[in-house]
Order: structure tokens, then C-alpha cells, then sequence
């Protein structure tokens, strides 16, 4: 809009101004009197508003308005002419040239009325809709919206923060800080009271400063347990079933051979109980704040590797770690991040063949650490990548006994703890997993 508004005057000085001295040519207009004066300013403005119009309602006149409109220009323009004995107004031109000029320098004029019609047509309904959205987002929106100054100064936020967080505004600076100082994104979740917890997320901006969201969680106890059942339902007919169908062969044909039915007993017994290991770890990680402690990440990552070593090697497998031998100080939980990588090296492990590699390394990068599960085993099909893989109750493979919460556990350890984690493989050569955490 302000482009317009700049181009238009240097449109006028061209037409009127710069092309007649370029051509020679200049239009002498005469007056009768001075009503004729007024009656000619009358008449342009008039046309130039509608030409506007024109160009406002998109070349229509069609509506009542713009039509009554046209209507009264044409009347005042051309009946006073009519009525008048003597010409209003004369144009004397002094060369060939000069009725050409006008003619186009008028149309240019026209043209360019139209087009501001249309651009502040469009600069209007664009304001509206601003407008509108900035009433839903400041009044009906129910998560928390807010926008920080680079000096962590809150300068805009809407009814729903300031219902969720203003009772906890203190508590949410190291936050803030955070994120300024990594740059990267950082959560955490916070308990209003009894009823509400809120989960937390701030965002660092191009210039400088912070916006931040605010989701309220659910704290019901029906609500959790209605979800908590259902998952479990989800998943556990299966084994169950097994369970009692293998059972029942024990009980009702004595002499199969038992040694096979009571494997399959055994591995959906274990089954079924990983499933509740996790689902009461999913929950804990909603429910029980993190222990946060200074800790050296490449211990975390050397306790991980001493964790799977003998199985790889049991199972003829490789399994390879690489730290920096400087400290990589890291403020944080360690049972969660040990149990987060943990569950990335035995989802490595369990779905590499023999003779495969699996390699855990730890970077230190300017603003974070990373640390990377590499494996070259089977891969994951590319439908669940990027993000499906690491939603909860999906797995790659159906087939296999795993939970399907392994890998949603680790993201929601990650963001915990302000980090990102990724996903990258390639079916039949390999998988990467890239964690991302803040310094």
C-alpha cells in the first residue's frame, strides 16, 4: 500500500509534468466565470471518485450504490453544460500533439484511480480479516498466546494467558531465558492448581523476541483413566488371547508337546508386561516433574552402552560408542535420559541382524549437544517418517511384540527436557536416530 501511495504521485508528475515538456505541447483551459471554475473541480473529483469506485467494487456498477452513483456524476457533468448558453469551459491547444496528451494523460489518471480502488479494497478486507482474527485469538481462543520482548518483557497477550498464567508469570523467566539463549524452542509443564496443569512453550522469534503458547492439559482423573484403559485395551487382547487359548491346549490335550506352548505363554506373558511398564512410564512422565541434576552426558551415554554391550555381543552384532574427551555439563534427569536412549539402542539391536553396526556418539555443537543412534539394520518404511513413527501405539512393524509407546516415551523425554529428536532411515541399509539437546 505504501508503494502505491508513492508510485502515484510520480505517475501524475509523468503525465502532467515531465511528458509535456518531453512532447512541447501544452492545453490552455479557459473559464467563463467562477462558478464554471467550481463546477469543472466538481466534475473531476467527481470522476476521479468514480473511477475509484469502479476499481473498489472490481470494474462493477452494477449494485444500486455504484449505479445511483454514475448516475449523479453524469447528471452533474453534463446537464450544466446543456443548460449553459456560452461553453463553461474552452480548451485551446497549441500544437497537434496536445489533445492526444490530454486524452491519454486523463485515461493514465482514470486507470490509476482504479487501481488504488482496488488495492485499498483489498488493504481493507485484509484489515478486516485481521481484524476478526485478532478478536478469535485475543477473546475465544482457549490455548494461551503471548509475545515477549528480546528483554523478556511481556508486551501482548491474549484473555487466555493471562487466566492461565498469571498467578505463575514469575516462574516462567528461566523459560524465557532458555530459549533466548539457545535459540531453539523450549517446553515445560506447570501446575496451576488442583484442576489445571498447562503445558508450556516458548519460541524465539527472527528479531529477537519470544512468543509463547500455552496448552492446558488434561488433570481430570476420569479423563486420564478413560484414556489410560483404552490404550491398554488396544493392545492387550492379543497376548491375552494367546494366553488363554495356549493355556486351555494345556489343560484339554496332555499330551502335546508343552515345552512349545509354554514359550508362547512366557513371551506374551512378557509382553503384556512391558506394555504396562510403559503405559505406567507414559503416565509418570504427564504426572511426575522431572529430577533435575547437573550431569555429564558422556556418562549417560557410556551408562547406556555398558547397559546393551553383551547382548551385541551375544548376538553377534556390533556396538560401537563415540564421546568427546571434554565434559558435556547438561542440567537435566538422568534415569530419563538413560531409559530415552536406552530405548533407542534396543529398538537398534532388536531389529538388526547379526553382523550389523550400531553406533552411539555425542557431539558437542555451539548451542546444544547431539547425540546419534545409528544403526545399519532394517529400516522403517518411509510411510512413518518423519513424524508418525514417534506417535504413541504406532509401530513399523505389526507384527512384532513391541508396545508401539517405545518411541513416544523418548520425544516426549526430549521436549522435556527442550530438545528435538529426528528420524532418517532407508529400508534394508539403516537407521538414524539425532537428539538435540539445549546447553
Amino acid at each position: 500500500m505504501r508503494s502505491l501511495l508513492i508510485i502515484f504521485p510520480i505517475l501524475l508528475i509523468l503525465l502532467w509534468g515531465i511528458m509535456p515538456l518531453m512532447l512541447a505541447v501544452s492545453v490552455t483551459v479557459l473559464a467563463l466565470n467562477l462558478v464554471a471554475v467550481l463546477w469543472l473541480a466538481l466534475a473531476l473529483s467527481l470522476f476521479g471518485m468514480l473511477f475509484f469506485l469502479l476499481g473498489w467494487h472490481n470494474g462493477s456498477i452494477v449494485s444500486r450504490r455504484s449505479l445511483g452513483f454514475t448516475v449523479f456524476v453524469l447528471f452533474v457533468c453534463i446537464i450544466p453544460s446543456f443548460v449553459s448558453r456560452r461553453p463553461l469551459i474552452t480548451l485551446r491547444a497549441q500544437s497537434s500533439l496536445s489533445l492526444p496528451w490530454l486524452i491519454l494523460a486523463l485515461i493514465g489518471t482514470a486507470l490509476t484511480l482504479a487501481l488504488i480502488g482496488k488495492r485499498f479494497r483489498r488493504f481493507h478486507q485484509e484489515q478486516q480479516a485481521h481484524e476478526q482474527l485478532m478478536a478469535v485469538v485475543r477473546d475465544q481462543l482457549s490455548e494461551g498466546i503471548a509475545l515477549y520482548t528480546p528483554r523478556l518483557r511481556m508486551w501482548w497477550a491474549n484473555a487466555a494467558d493471562h487466566t492461565l498464567l498469571d498467578s505463575r508469570r514469575d516462574e516462567l523467566r528461566p523459560l524465557l531465558q532458555r530459549a533466548a539463549d539457545t535459540k531453539r524452542i523450549a517446553a515445560q509443564s506447570f501446575v496451576i492448581n488442583e484442576n489445571l496443569r498447562v503445558n508450556v512453550q516458548a519460541v524465539p522469534l527472527k528479531d529477537g523476541s519470544i512468543s509463547v503458547l500455552t496448552r492446558p492439559l488434561e488433570n481430570d482423573s476420569s479423563q486420564f483413566y478413560e484414556r489410560f484403559i483404552r490404550r491398554l485395551v488396544h493392545d492387550m487382547r492379543n497376548p491375552l488371547a494367546a494366553i488363554i487359548a495356549h493355556a486351555s491346549n494345556l489343560q484339554h490335550n496332555p499330551g502335546q508337546p508343552e515345552a512349545s506352548t509354554a514359550r508362547t505363554i512366557e513371551h506374551e506373558a512378557q509382553r503384556l508386561t512391558r506394555l504396562v511398564d510403559s503405559m505406567l512410564f507414559d503416565a509418570r512422565l504427564s504426572y511426575v516433574p522431572l529430577a533435575l541434576e547437573t550431569l555429564d552426558l558422556s556418562d549417560v551415554v557410556e551408562e547406556v552402552y555398558f547397559q546393551h554391550d553383551e547382548r551385541a555381543m551375544r548376538e553377534g552384532k556390533s556396538f560401537e560408542m563415540e564421546t568427546p574427551s571434554q565434559s558435556a555439563q547438561f542440567h537435566g534427569d538422568r534415569d530419563l535420559l538413560v531409559r530415552a536412549l536406552s530405548n533407542l539402542v534396543d529398538n537398534s539391536l532388536k531389529y538388526c541382524r547379526a553382523g550389523a553396526t550400531v553406533t552411539i556418539s555425542l557431539i558437542t555443537g555451539d548451542d546444544d549437544y547431539v547425540i546419534k543412534v545409528v544403526d545399519t539394520g532394517e529400516g522403517i518404511p518411509p510411510e512413518f517418517l518423519p513424524d508418525r513413527i514417534f506417535e504413541a501405539l504406532v509401530r513399523a512393524r505389526p507384527r512384532e511384540s513391541g508396545s508401539g509407546l517405545g518411541l513416544s516415551i523418548v520425544k516426549k523425554i526430549v521436549e522435556l527436557h527442550g530438545g528435538q529428536i529426528t528420524a532418517e532411515s532407508i529400508v534394508g541399509k539403516g537407521t538414524t536416530m539425532t537428539l538435540w539437546l539445549p546447553k
